[in-house]
């Protein structure tokens, strides 16, 4: 049977593992045998809700046992977990239902308006909740090609899709990706991204419990200060972040020691500025891994180590994955010549618009156009220059500039609006929009005018896509064609960050 759950109970229990502590969060310490025992509970619950092999069932929770319980108990059953990002605005988290289908959604009750499927409260998924201890359903006999979770990605179009996982890919993952970081029993791992996110699935879920080790969950979004109390108070000695987050916390005194004391810290999500790549080697050396994936592939297949370090890249591919760079005509490029970076591999989950559609799944020779612009050197070192197509990346997130430029454009005063990503000299990125104006106005009412546009984004959207600035010009660059040009806004707002 390759049912991936029961695939890690027998490991855990074939390896002595099942009172070892696998999370801790806040003062409680739950055992791999409590993990197993609440798949078992989450399972039985589902199942009791008429959850069976294909469903989808939606998790919007925060990291925490309940999301690791309710992830696992859809598996166990052969249903699909979809995890989605509890922090949406209530709009965008109508839409991901829409988009998911689910026969069920796990979260907090007082979210259940916003969905059309039922809504189970985690609660119900504690030990002695009321329904708890129904009978526990047989483990789903499913192939290791069978569908286990899905992760939503806002892809190249705007509209957030779903990439499919298998039951399988998991261990290949953590295999590969888990491998370079050197995940092993005695290590305590602490993933600034969520679990609703590939790349924190698979450091908090994923790589502990297919290896015997531990990791830290907080259900909040924690300041970096905040963090680094959290490395120290349990011990981390592995820790997942964005370049963003790793810049905030390098202006908290603490972060050099702390940081220091850190078997390895793994930076993924943005292009690593130079400037802050230094800084943290010098912290931590050859401990520093710089990785590169994506939610389709579903973790990192490039890692600068464990065999061998070169400063600014992205290291070499990891097996079993091959990568290559071509030209718009789709051959490759010689050494040193920037092209678009494909990826080929065994875990390739294409995005699709809708939970209900067939998953789809690149053949192993088959070959995943990413949207970024790279290099490789003769020795297979790969550099990231940035994105091909409209995506914006924000603290490790993908934005779509469209969405926050119509929210502007919805103001009568506004003409036209344009949204990038621009990095600070500190490596921290933030959004910036450029507005123009139906009518010029003096500075005291363009101030008013900003802080009323700004309001209204903050009102409809997620955090991270509010601009923390809007600039109104006279005019936006565009082609012969009135194509916007969004590599000349770039240029601009890199020109004016400098400023």
């Amino acid at each position: 049977m390759s049912n991936f759950v029961r695939r890690l109970a027998d490991a855990a229990a074939r390896g002595g593992w099942l009172e070892r502590p696998a999370y801790f969060e806040d003062d409680a310490v739950y055992r791999f045998g409590d993990v197993f025992a609440g798949a078992d509970r989450a399972a039985a619950v589902f199942a009791a809700r008429g959850v069976g092999p294909g469903a989808r069932v939606l998790i919007a929770l925060p990291d925490g046992i309940a999301f690791v319980w309710a992830f696992l108990g859809a598996l166990r059953l052969g249903a699909v977990a979809v995890p989605v990002n509890h922090m949406f605005h209530p709009e965008e988290m109508r839409r991901a239902g829409l988009v998911a289908e689910p026969a069920l959604v796990v979260a907090d009750s007082a979210c259940a308006q916003r969905f059309d499927a039922p809504v189970l409260d985690p609660a119900a998924l504690a030990p002695g909740a009321p329904g708890a201890d129904a009978e526990v359903p047989p483990y789903a006999p499913v192939g290791a090609d069978a569908p286990a979770f899905a992760a939503f990605t806002s892809g190249t179009t705007g509209g957030p899709k779903l990439c499919f996982h298998t039951h399988g890919d998991p261990e290949i993952l953590t295999a590969a990706a888990g491998g370079a970081v050197g995940v092993a029993a005695g290590d305590v791992s602490y993933s600034v991204p969520r679990m609703n996110f590939a790349y924190g699935l698979g450091n908090s879920l994923f790589f502990p419990l297919l290896t015997g080790g531990s990791a830290v969950l907080t259900p909040r979004r924690l300041a970096p200060g905040d963090s680094l109390a959290v490395l120290e108070r349990y011990g981390v000695t592995v820790f997942y972040s964005q370049p963003t987050f790793f810049a905030h916390m390098l202006g908290h005194p603490d972060a050099e020691r702390v940081l220091g004391s850190l078997r390895a810290a793994v930076v993924a999500g943005e292009v690593l500025p130079d400037s802050l790549e230094r800084r943290l080697r010098g912290i931590l050396g050859s401990r520093l891994l710089n990785v590169y994936g994506t939610t389709e592939i579903g973790h990192a297949v490039l890692a600068n180590g464990p065999g061998g370090v070169r400063e600014f890249t992205l290291g070499r591919v990891l097996a079993p994955y091959r990568l290559r760079i071509v030209d718009d005509s789709g051959s490759e490029v010689p050494a040193g010549v920037e092209g678009r970076l494909e990826v080929s591999g065994p875990t390739i989950g294409p995005g699709v618009p809708r939970g209900g559609a067939a998953p789809a799944r690149l053949a192993p020779g088959e070959w995943y156009a990413t949207s970024d612009a790279a290099t490789m050197d003769a020795d297979g070192y790969v550099r990231v220059h940035g994105r091909l197509d409209d995506v914006e990346i924000v603290g490790g997130v993908n934005v779509h500039p469209a969405e926050i430029e119509d929210r502007l454009m919805a103001h009568p005063a506004v003409k036209e609006a344009a949204v990038c990503a621009v990095r600070r000299d500190s490596g921290i990125s933030v959004l910036r929009a450029y507005a123009v104006l139906r009518h010029a106005r003096d500075e005291t009412a363009a101030g008013a005018l900003r802080q009323e546009l700004l309001g209204a984004c903050g009102s409809s959207l997620t955090w991270y896509k509010v601009p923390e600035d809007i600039a109104f010009v006279a005019r936006l660059p565009r082609s012969a064609t009135g194509k916007l040009l969004r590599r000349t806004v770039r240029e601009l707002a890199a020109a004016d960050a400098l400023r």
